[in-house]
């Protein structure tokens, strides 16, 4: 079977790692095209796959240029779906080109499946004119794919109730990983551990957080909780974005620069998050945020607001404090979106007790979303009409 894999680059990001463990398990039973918008790799690719970069795109250009470059990019991806059984995109802008490109076609056309990879509804929820596109092209393109698979329950819930995708071309396949390869990769030297550690050696409690310096992932939140932990503790940030200078000063006007730490992006941030001891999450809305797994992988305890998909950390309906809604999980603690409180009322709370999470039961939730566990669902809804 011939497939195409279209998707933005093979750069930071969970639907980059999912193309990368795609290709490497699929090569063997297809020929496999992988089509990019922008040239960046953070993952080998598999011999034998051919990769075509779709013309020359940045993530940086702005909304507009990039709505008016659909066509032009479609045009360019029609060419390609001539000789393929399958064409795969993952992402929003990628799925638009999937779409437009396979209308296009007057003659045989392959089936076209698309992968959402975030809740649209939030993602696009805001008073401008980029969310407003988004939202329009989502609802008139998305039913004339062939398959539409989601990453998360409230994702695929979002797309049938909010934008009327059929729910008879839905799926739910789950984000999935090498937890081997995590927890290899952990063991790896690292500037970044060794800075950490020096805080460990003073007898610091450590908490790390990894996402995009940006709005959404209310780093601002985590800052502000670390008032009244600076002599006790340690916060690392691992990631850049368009924040990093606005956070750089939140930090100096609180005074925390003995405690708070931008660490910039890092392509290997398995060996720092393993120094954690726990890992904090104050996103304000996610699809299906990577980074919680991989934590459990190197069996450190989780505090996220409630953005992610309860099946990662597995709420247990009990409550640690049923007024600030700081529900216990199998793999952490769950609080409220943007609540400082209920932020700092957790943070205390792990401090005092750094043993409370098992690590065997935190590494036993990860499993779940193993790639022996998950694959096989990918490969069925890939290959089988």
């Amino acid at each position: 079977m011939r497939i195409n894999i279209l998707l933005y680059s093979l750069g930071a990001g969970g639907a980059e790692r999912i193309t990368s463990l795609l290709l490497d398990a699929m090569q063997k039973d297809c020929e496999i095209q992988l089509v990019l918008l922008e040239d960046i790799c953070n993952y080998p690719i598999p011999k034998g796959i051919k990769k075509v970069i779709l013309g020359t795109n940045s993530t940086q250009e702005s909304g507009i240029k990039k709505l008016l470059k659909l066509p032009f990019l479609a045009l360019k991806y029609k060419k390609l779906l001539k000789n393929c059984d399958v064409s795969l995109s993952l992402m929003t802008r990628p799925n638009y080109i999937n779409i437009l490109a396979s209308l296009l076609c007057k003659s045989k056309k392959p089936r076209i499946l698309i992968s959402e990879r975030s809740h649209p509804s939030l993602q696009y929820g805001y008073k401008n004119l980029s969310s407003k596109i988004n939202k329009i092209l989502i609802a008139f393109l998305y039913n004339k794919a062939d398959k539409i698979s989601a990453n998360a329950p409230q994702n695929l819930q979002d797309l049938v109730q909010n934008f009327h995708i059929s729910p008879n071309k839905t799926t739910l396949l789950l984000n999935f990983f090498n937890l081997d390869k995590i927890r290899a990769q952990s063991q790896e030297d690292s500037d970044l551990s060794k800075q950490i550690l020096k805080h460990k050696a003073q007898g610091k409690y450590i908490f790390v957080s990894i996402g995009r310096l940006d709005n959404g992932k209310n780093h601002r939140l985590l800052i502000e909780a670390m008032k009244n932990f600076k002599e006790k503790a340690s916060l690392f940030i691992i990631g850049g974005g368009e924040l990093e200078s606005t956070l750089k000063a939140q930090i100096h006007i609180l005074n925390l620069e003995s405690c708070v730490f931008l660490l910039g992006k890092s392509k290997k941030p398995y060996a720092p998050l393993s120094q954690a001891d726990c890992f904090l999450f104050a996103s304000n809305h996610e699809g299906f945020p990577n980074v919680l797994v991989e934590s459990l992988a190197l069996n450190v305890p989780i505090i996220t607001t409630n953005c992610a998909p309860k099946e990662i950390l597995a709420p247990k309906g009990e409550f640690l404090d049923s007024k600030k809604q700081c529900e216990l999980a199998q793999g952490g603690i769950i609080i409220p979106l943007n609540s400082k409180e209920a932020m700092e009322f957790c943070m205390d709370f792990m401090l005092k007790h750094p043993n409370f999470f098992d690590k065997s039961s935190l590494y036993a939730q990860a499993k779940l979303f193993s790639q022996d566990t998950q694959l096989p669902y990918y490969k069925e809804w890939i290959l089988n009409p």
